[in-house]
């Protein structure tokens, strides 16, 4: 019985010292998929941007991991437009942004990451919807029930006509986040 004590409480403290090593070296990390909240520095358009062109995120609030400060509040994320698509008839115009740096104002640091930015309606593509129709052809269904010869559905279809798209854009006052692709661990 005192040899099963022993053992059980030999066993509970070399666990316990792996334990403590292990988290000793622990490097605390934002992991793959994370979300983080920002807002664009000037508002950006598909009317005015190009395939490549260069754009600026900001981070409203600060980010903590293990009580040290991933991300900073006024920390700036740069990336650009890797897609770009123009509106056409029945088409809205089409954006996406990948995000490839960040940069820390304090202390003028510049780290690397890999991540995109997701929109409003949680794709990482802004817009691409279909327009509207811009007209309507009435269509009669006929229907015969219960022995009636008479009566049908009026119904209204779109013509195949549709309106021309639209640009989309995004201001300071819409929120976007930067979802990493690769985990970004605090240095």
């Amino acid at each position: 019985m005192i040899r099963k004590t022993l053992l059980t409480i030999l066993i509970f403290f070399v666990t316990n010292f792996f334990f403590v090593l292990y988290a000793h070296d622990y490097i605390p990390y934002l992991q793959k998929g994370t979300l983080v909240k920002v807002q664009t520095k000037t508002p950006l358009s598909t009317e005015n941007l190009e395939e490549g062109s260069r754009v600026y995120f900001i981070a409203p609030s600060d980010v903590w991991v293990l009580e040290k400060k991933a991300i900073e509040k006024g920390d700036i994320f740069c990336g650009y437009v890797s897609m770009l698509k123009m509106p056409i008839q029945g088409v809205n115009a089409a954006m996406s942004i990948t995000v490839t740096d960040i940069i820390k104002p304090k202390s003028k640091e510049k780290k690397s990451i890999i991540g995109r930015i997701i929109f409003f309606g949680g794709s990482d593509v802004l817009g691409g919807d279909l327009t509207n129709p811009a007209s309507y052809n009435t269509t009669i269904h006929p229907r015969r029930v219960y022995g009636n010869y008479w009566g049908g559905t009026l119904q209204y279809v779109p013509s195949g006509e549709y309106e021309f798209g639209q640009h989309v854009r995004i201001t300071q006052r819409d929120s976007v986040f930067v979802q990493f692709d690769e985990d970004y661990y605090i240095w």
